[in-house]
């Protein structure tokens, strides 16, 4: 019996030790190719659009990464066509605020 509870105290404390080295690892990170403007305080991401229906947009990216935006985050006199390379404008410091701009390349 007490080579059992040895036993299940060693076990537990790998175990433990796993746990910790798992969560003390950075998560990997979306790295897309991005250009950022430090000035206006944007993170920009390029999308080939996929697919226009009425005033919703789809997108993919290089990396396999989709969006979807309506019509009004497109900047004015902007004509927006499928298979065009948009340029999205997320805030740098508040990136899930969503996606502020859209223009084309």
């Amino acid at each position: 019996m007490f080579k059992r509870l040895i036993i299940l105290v060693i076990l537990l404390s790998v175990l433990l030790v796993l746990v910790l080295l798992k969560n003390n690892t950075p998560s990997p990170v979306n790295n897309t190719p991005t250009a950022s403007s430090d000035s206006a305080g944007f993170t920009t991401i390029e999308y080939e659009i996929t697919d226009i229906k009425g005033e919703q947009y789809y997108g993919k990216g290089t990396d396999g990464t989709k969006i979807e935006f309506s019509a009004d985050k497109i900047s004015e006199g902007e004509r927006i066509q499928v298979h065009d390379t948009v340029i999205c404008y997320f805030d740098k410091h508040n990136f899930g605020k969503g996606l502020v701009k859209v223009e084309k390349k």
